[in-house]
């Protein structure tokens, strides 16, 4: 694979996985007995980010559609992908996928439409294959269990201004954050440097009051993600791996989580948001690295056909890729904002409104 190759693949999972933002909040665990009759609900969203994280830059455009139907979620993205290579070799591809969590059969489909082929995972096993390479980057970076939770200074300036976002009003408010910490260097530069690098993340968003529509999706992620293992005390060891690690998409991801557990102590729903990360990057001491821009477009509450929450029929089941590096060296699709190994667009709705 030559060196262009490889660096639109790693955009391409960090673009994937950015699309992973997490859609959760920080709560209690919801009991997991019998649903009581909810309203079927859909919410879209248009998000756009550009990277610049590893040489070159990129840009993703992608609208995602949620839409939550008793205990079944349905995710569909659709978008393209732009990547520029630091050579000028350019990339571009689109991309068409769906993701079914049937929280009743206990059960994740990933589905490529473009490929027309689907990897099918109960949450008992992802659960458990999340654990494994939880275990494995604690254990190949010596972290124990005594280890302390990392921690940042969070800014909130609650500017006082009103905005309106689709006809619904919100408020606009903006986190910072600075951290520094010595990085390993880029490609072909492993060694770290010798001085601490000045990393900041804002998020800028508008807030307004928790929306039934979207309380419902958020709801279920929360009883999916207590099952699949990827909430409570899990999200604390994944930000010691990260803060332990000394790459730049680790600091960006460490940043991206201390920054989203301060806007869930906010409370309410992002209608529209900005997160902008910088640092240093090549003769720069500071850079933008990374935006990212959402909205929501649409909201509504409403009958779904159930036939959309099952299996398209006529895909061909693929095995789960053993391709996807552990969290202690790079971003996994499980535990990154984040960014999953090779995929255009996946698990879109965590990118979305938290």
């Amino acid at each position: 694979m030559n060196g262009a190759t490889r660096l639109a693949r790693h955009r391409s999972s960090r673009l994937g996985l950015l699309l992973l933002a997490t859609l959760l909040t920080c709560g209690a665990a919801l009991a997991f007995g019998p649903s009581t009759v909810r309203a079927d609900s859909t919410y879209e969203m248009m998000l756009r980010t550009q990277d610049a994280l590893l040489g070159g830059t990129a840009e993703l455009e992608a609208r995602i559609i949620v839409s939550v139907k008793g205990d079944r979620m349905r995710q569909e993205a659709t978008g393209s992908r732009t990547v520029v290579t630091r050579r000028g070799a350019r990339y571009q591809k689109p991309g068409h996928r769906l993701t079914l969590d049937q929280n009743d059969t206990r059960r994740r489909f990933e589905i490529d439409l473009d490929a027309a082929t689907y990897v099918e995972e109960t949450f008992a096993d992802a659960r458990q294959r999340h654990e494994a390479e939880l275990a494995a980057a604690e254990k190949a970076l010596g972290i124990g269990p005594a280890k302390a939770i990392p921690t940042l200074a969070v800014s909130v300036d609650r500017t006082g201004e009103r905005l309106r976002v689709h006809g619904r009003e919100c408020e606009r408010v903006v986190l910072r954050s600075t951290r520094e910490v010595v990085v390993v260097g880029g490609r072909g530069a492993p060694k770290a440097e010798p001085a601490p690098s000045r990393f900041a993340m804002t998020f800028d968003l508008c807030l307004a009051p928790d929306v039934p529509a979207l309380a419902e999706a958020r709801t279920l992620e929360e009883r999916i993600g207590d099952l699949t293992g990827t909430r409570g005390r899990t999200q604390d060891r994944e930000l010691r791996v990260f803060a332990h690690r000394r790459d730049v998409f680790a600091v960006f991801e460490l940043m991206h989580r201390l920054l989203e557990r301060e806007q869930h102590r906010l409370g309410g729903v992002a209608l529209r948001w900005e997160w902008v990360f910088s640092g240093p990057r090549r003769d720069e001491p500071q850079a933008t690295l990374l935006r990212h821009l959402g909205e929501v477009t649409r909201i509504e509450s409403g009958w779904l056909d159930a036939s959309g929450f099952e299996l398209p029929s006529g895909l061909t089941r693929e095995p789960r890729s053993s391709a996807v590096r552990s969290l202690d060296n790079a971003p996994r699709p499980m535990l990154y904002l984040a960014l999953p190994g090779e995929q255009l667009l996946s698990r879109p709705s965590r990118g979305g409104p938290t």
